[in-house]
């Protein structure tokens, strides 16, 4: 028998959980943390250490090996000793790279923390994704993934602001505040009463994460085609991230505080549309939004190489994250919606470090095509790639979430003893 569609109010879609309220304050402190550095480390490695922007992005390419490489243990490492105890550990372990920040003099050991922050990153993502979902029930998967999105954009649009502030003091200062926050951060973690997850029971494997991937592709083809979208959106980001703003600098002329501008702009737009549609994913489906909203960013992205002012750049970033705040839930939750629970963990590990190897791609052809062809060669090229990313789901992945006929799962009581999970 069908159930009638929901109609959620935000107040009861956020209503899950004591500990899901947790996880959401640590992520808006770990984005903080995050957020302190992104406009600080650029000029520190120029003034303090004395590099050029090749060096630096040496720098940020050796933080995408390391983190795709990290990878091949961490999801297996999230399901097998828990994900609260994977997300507390790579916190720690970015609060010491980022003190060691005030104390290094050249490059080589910017790119040594580098390499350590890729191998943290790796620890957190694909275990805070299992523990999100762990902690939902599955009819509020898409509004979780929104509040999750949310959560380190609140971090994200206020970090660089007071980044900036402090660094006037000093950069130090700065190392300081931002490692601070992530050991706080850490701490909260352990706060979360995360369900056990039951295992399998296979010994610890680099490779355990692929066979997990392999199983859940069996059960749902669908996994495949999202994971390929994956790898093509990871050579979309190694382009974006450092293209653009290379881009909006040597042709437009903008100025570092127009370029921070922009940015801000981009997240508070992403921060305000992503909760909402991660909402509306829950009532109405994955697949609209992915599809319209990859779109609009093609769209936003492409028009740069026409933009000619400050102005137009603005209305373009917004323009283009409200794209992603439509998209990005429901891919989250689209993922979730064809794992099986006790793998979450290696499975989300395996297709990050296939994400992971995409930006390895995109930083190697940012370089190459930016020096050699033009400098609008890299906005095209990644404006196809999302155009690709957006077909793949429009031709080989059917809706996930089937809301008229969807059972709502109940979240374990963590202060009775848990029933097992029958194992496939």
């Amino acid at each position: 028998m069908t159930e009638p569609k929901q109609k959620y109010s935000f107040k009861e879609a956020l209503a899950i959980s004591r500990d899901f309220s947790i996880l959401l304050l640590s992520l808006v402190i770990g984005g903080l943390g995050f957020g302190i550095l992104s406009p600080i480390l650029p000029k520190y490695a120029e003034e303090v250490l004395h590099t050029d922007a090749s060096g630096l992005g040496f720098a940020y390419t050796l933080f995408a090996i390391a983190f795709a490489a990290a990878m091949l243990p961490a999801g297996y490492w999230a399901d097998k000793i828990g994900r609260k105890q994977m997300i507390a550990g790579g916190l720690m372990l970015f609060g010491f790279t980022t003190l060691a920040l005030a104390f290094i003099t050249n490059v080589y050991q910017l790119a040594v923390l580098r390499i350590l922050e890729g191998i943290g990153a790796a620890m957190e993502v694909p275990a805070a994704f299992a523990l999100v979902i762990d902690l939902v029930p599955e009819s509020k998967r898409g509004i979780a993934m929104g509040a999750e999105g949310t959560a380190q954009l609140i971090g994200a649009l206020s970090g660089p602001s007071i980044g900036g502030f402090v660094a006037q003091l000093g950069y130090n200062y700065a190392f300081y505040v931002a490692a601070a926050l992530a050991v706080t951060c850490s701490l909260l973690v352990w706060q979360i009463r995360a369900p056990k997850v039951v295992q399998v029971g296979e010994k610890p494997s680099l490779m355990a994460i692929f066979d997990a991937w392999r199983r859940n592709a069996k059960q749902s083809r669908a996994l495949k085609a999202i994971t390929t979208r994956g790898f093509v959106m990871g050579i979309v980001q190694g382009l974006w991230n450092l293209g653009l703003i290379l881009y909006w600098y040597d042709k437009i002329g903008m100025s570092e505080a127009e370029v921070g501008l922009a940015m801000t702009i981009g997240v508070l737009t992403m921060m305000l549309g992503t909760l909402p549609f991660g909402a509306m994913s829950d009532a109405r489906g994955r697949r609209p939004f992915i599809l319209v909203g990859g779109a609009i960013m093609v769209a936003g992205l492409f028009l740069n190489v026409f933009a000619t002012n400050v102005w137009h750049v603005f209305i373009l970033v917004a323009i283009s994250d409200f794209g992603g705040a439509m998209s990005n839930p429901s891919v989250g939750a689209m993922l979730a919606d064809v794992m099986s629970k006790d793998e979450r963990g290696r499975v989300m590990g395996a297709y990050q470090m296939i994400q992971a190897v995409g930006n390895v791609v995109g930083f190697a052809l940012l370089g190459y095509i930016y020096d050699n062809v033009n400098k609008e060669a890299p906005i095209v090229l990644c404006s196809f790639a999302l155009m690709a990313a957006t077909l793949i789901i429009a031709l080989f992945v059917q809706e996930t979430h089937v809301v008229a006929q969807e059972a709502e799962e109940s979240v374990p009581e963590i202060s009775v003893v848990e029933q097992p999970e029958l194992s496939k």
